[in-house]
């Protein structure tokens, strides 16, 4: 099925003193793990705009586009966007490699009460991988991609039940996590991408 990416009017709305105090606890722990050098063990951790990522979400989600309120995180960092799903009415779930940040997303959730679930692993289900090429990272698929589900080991969903899927891909990576999302996702699913500076697209699988 192909992708088409869907305009959003992202809402103006003040967003509630709950989610802005979030934001604000979130920047704190965020600027911690850079001021103590955490980082450097994860270089390519970088934080998104999150005000800007919690727009959208409330816009796809107070518009009554989505199929239903399942979200999931490819490469979930410090578990702040996800989190951001859960307060905006989300059943949200985080998929993240890094083992350190899984633990600081699971104490961020925590600290701030937010019901949202980390699970350490790749977000690349089992038989997909990345490929270098000169122009960016390819994915490769495994051959039952177009007919089969796709889950995540001891996780009790699978890909197609996910109705928002949101990513931060690398510029050379932005290709390969459509071509993701078109090959595991449910039609009428949509994938939320960041891109950075202020760039936030929407895109279904129709």
């Amino acid at each position: 099925m192909p992708l088409r990416e869907r305009h959003l009017e992202l809402t103006k709305e003040p967003l509630s003193p709950k989610v802005r105090s979030f934001l604000e606890a979130a920047d704190l722990f965020c600027n911690d793990f850079f001021d103590t050098g955490a980082n450097k063990r994860i270089p390519r951790f970088l934080p998104a705009d999150y005000e800007l990522v919690c727009r959208g979400l409330k816009t796809l989600k107070d518009g009554e586009l989505l199929l239903g309120n399942r979200f999931c995180e490819w490469g979930s960092g410090l578990g702040i966007a996800t989190c951001l799903a859960s307060l905006s009415g989300y059943e949200a779930h985080g998929i993240e490699i890094e083992p350190e940040l899984v633990k600081r997303s699971r104490t961020l959730a925590a600290q701030q009460q937010v019901p949202a679930l980390f699970l350490e692993s790749s977000f690349l289900p089992k038989g997909f991988d990345f490929l270098q090429t000169q122009g960016g990272r390819e994915l490769m698929t495994p051959a039952n991609a177009r007919s089969e589900s796709f889950a995540y080991e001891d996780c009790d969903w699978q890909l197609d039940d996910i109705d928002l899927f949101y990513a931060y891909p690398w510029p050379e990576e932005q290709q390969s996590h459509l071509d993701l999302f078109e090959s595991v996702a449910a039609d009428g699913a949509y994938l939320l991408c960041y891109f950075g500076d202020n760039d936030l697209c929407a895109y279904q699988k129709v």
